[in-house]
């Protein structure tokens, strides 16, 4: 099992996921018990950004994430990160707001994970604006952002977790599994609105009429294509209970050797985001 596998491990047990088995519902229901506990003391502890303060240096590193999900927002503060910035897909944060995050941040270094790849270009640009050192790490989803800082270490220069945190973000592949808008034309067929669509690392490659199908389909693909060992479901604010129960059900019967999960990453726009490993 590779150090990251193993973290995560740690985390989700943290998270009171329950016994490591593949089918870990118990842990989603301890998590709809808890989560309004937990985020509210999260956001009470949170620190306001602003464009007009500049946090002392105390530390040698910090990372500034971003995500959208109340779920996400949660995981990544748990795994060390300084500042989450809201945004993703149909809510791209400015240069700006990443900017204040990262001053916002008490580190030398910062290193930045935008998590989408439209959010790359305005995170680089915080690089010539800080008062720090900022390094980013052109991560296209979520689940490569997690994958990257899980494989950082402190005791190893900052080459060197750049190329290790850009190993690990390259070794996780995404499915993501959403709605279409309107009507269209793709995969060469006529796509009503309100189907559902199945992304593989940000490429549609299925359109569906049922949301737990497209979203076993895909990550199956992405599990065979990549000889994946370790799946992560992260389920939206759409995607309800049930949902996740059937499509982690379906995943665990089909590959018995694989470990799967499923933690709430609370996403809008997303019904599943599954991380493939």
């Amino acid at each position: 099992m590779s150090r990251c596998m193993f973290i995560q491990n740690v985390i989700q047990a943290a998270l009171k996921i329950g016994e490591l088995t593949n089918i870990k519902i118990d842990n989603m229901r301890f998590q709809h018990r808890n989560a309004d506990v937990g985020l509210e003391n999260k956001k009470s502890s949170a620190p306001i950004v602003n464009s007009s303060v500049s946090a002392e240096q105390t530390e040698e590193y910090g990372f500034v994430a971003v995500a959208a999900g109340e779920g996400f927002e949660e995981l990544f503060k748990e795994i060390g990160v300084s500042q989450v910035v809201s945004g993703g897909q149909t809510m791209n944060p400015s240069t700006d707001d990443i900017l204040n995050a990262v001053m916002a941040t008490p580190a030398k270094t910062v290193f930045v994970f935008p998590n989408n790849k439209n959010i790359i270009m305005a995170a680089e640009q915080t690089v010539n604006l800080a008062d720090r050192k900022v390094y980013v790490l052109p991560t296209k989803s979520v689940p490569q952002g997690i994958s990257a800082i899980l494989s950082f270490n402190e005791s190893a220069s900052v080459q060197e977790n750049l190329m290790e945190m850009q190993k690990a973000a390259e070794s996780v592949h995404t499915a993501q599994i959403t709605f279409a808008a309107r009507d269209s034309e793709m995969l060469e067929q006529r796509i009503r609105k309100g189907q559902i669509l199945g992304m593989e690392d940000g490429k549609v490659t299925l359109v569906d009429n049922d949301i737990v199908t497209a979203a076993y389909r895909t990550a199956r693909r992405l599990v065979k294509k990549h000889n994946g060992t370790l799946v992560t479901v992260y389920y939206g604010k759409e995607a309800d209970e049930g949902l996740t129960e059937q499509l982690v059900k379906r995943l665990s019967e089909r590959f018995p050797n694989v470990e799967i999960s499923a933690i709430s990453g609370g996403q809008p726009v997303y019904y599943f985001i599954v991380s493939v490993e």
